[in-house]
């Protein structure tokens, strides 16, 4: 009787560990607001070359990689990149990255 109880008192934890690294792994959409608004540094409601280059990031990215990403994000090759291209742009680059890795 014990040795069933320890069963599934195991077979339980291994489940809700198991639905909680699945649901740790599902990423969130991303703000874009706080998004640009990180990356303008200025202020001055779009984000330059320089300024999307110059933020901070957890993992060092090379600079020729951050250009091609602005270059697909600034859909008008302005050099502005506004919060509106930002959010139509960003999900299209993200398609192509996957696309890319399969």
């Amino acid at each position: 009787m014990k040795s069933n109880t320890l069963k599934f008192g195991v077979l339980t934890l291994l489940l809700f560990a198991f639905t909680f690294s699945i649901s740790a792994q599902e990423k969130k959409a991303p703000n874009f607001e706080k998004m640009h608004k990180r990356f303008d540094a200025d202020t001055n409601g779009s984000v330059s070359l320089e300024e999307f280059k110059s933020v901070k990031r957890k993992k060092e990215i090379p600079a020729q990689r951050l250009e091609k990403k602005y270059a697909r994000l600034d859909a008008d090759g302005n050099g502005a990149l506004t919060l509106d291209e930002l959010k139509e742009n960003w999900k299209k680059s993200k398609g192509k990255a996957k696309k890319k890795q399969e």
